[in-house]
């Protein structure tokens, strides 16, 4: 059987393993980044240009985005700011968090899941108009340098920052299944998953192992963002899935490993 490996929020590793069980691969995984509820006057800030109805376009850029906003707000009152506003999502699966959790459908995913598709999409009606960014403090430039130039007036608020897990024995587990070559893929979804996790190996391991040991991996980035980083790093993806979903990179190792024994 395959195993594929990867790291992701504690409260969505069990959702991570099940997903896994779906589509008959078994998995190591552990605990990647933990959400930081962003500073007070960043939601006095959100708070404000939601009852003005300012903003023309509101974007959430993550799951978690549409997380820390209904904990700062509640799911009612979110409903009723986002009712004044457009809502566009960077992916499928943050447009199916806000409409279960929040019941308010997107109006806006693009056909290539990221910031910057977004940015493209919506780039010639914003001019002179008011987009509000909802996500990390960690972040591209590239939406917001696209919106501005298109002559929007952005708001780029990081309503959370992400913290690394401290490793513990799943970390060891997983890096071990690695090192000793259990694990066959690796799916990543973030640049600073990438980033936190190759740290963690390298402290663990050092760099010329870590390095020679994930080169030796099938390894999927989510989408281009999270590509971007592992190719700056000299670990390259060898994929992406056609949808930038977890589910999608999955499907992707699936669909590979049995290619490959056929």
């Amino acid at each position: 059987m395959t195993t594929v490996g990867f790291t992701r929020p504690s409260d969505r590793l069990e959702a991570g393993r099940e997903l896994c069980s779906k589509y008959g691969l078994s998995c190591l995984c552990a605990p990647s980044l933990e959400p930081v509820h962003g500073s007070e006057e960043t939601f006095a800030l959100v708070k404000k240009i939601f009852t003005d109805c300012s903003a023309y376009f509101t974007v959430f850029a993550s799951i978690t985005a549409v997380e820390e906003c209904i904990k700062e707000f509640g799911k009612d009152m979110l409903l009723a700011y986002l009712n004044h506003t457009n809502v566009a999502c960077t992916g499928e699966s943050t447009a199916k968090a806000l409409k279960e959790m929040v019941g308010r459908d997107c109006d806006l995913i693009p056909e290539v899941y990221s910031g910057e598709a977004v940015a493209e999409e919506i780039k010639d009606e914003v001019g002179d108009k008011l987009v509000l960014l909802l996500r990390s403090d960690s972040g591209d430039d590239k939406i917001r340098t696209i919106l501005q130039d298109a002559g929007a007036y952005v708001v780029d608020a990081a309503v959370y920052g992400m913290e690394p897990a401290p490793v513990g024995e799943l970390h060891e587990e997983l890096m071990d299944g690695i090192a000793s070559g259990k694990v066959n893929a690796m799916v990543f979804s973030s640049p600073m998953t990438v980033r936190t996790f190759y740290d963690q190996m390298c402290g663990r391991f050092g760099k010329e192992k870590t390095d020679s040991y994930l080169q030796d991996i099938f390894k999927v980035a989510i989408g281009k963002p999270t590509s971007e980083a592992m190719e700056k790093m000299g670990l390259p993806a060898d994929t992406m899935p056609e949808k930038s979903t977890f589910d999608g990179m999955l499907r992707t190792v699936k669909e590979y490993f049995e290619d490959t024994e056929n």
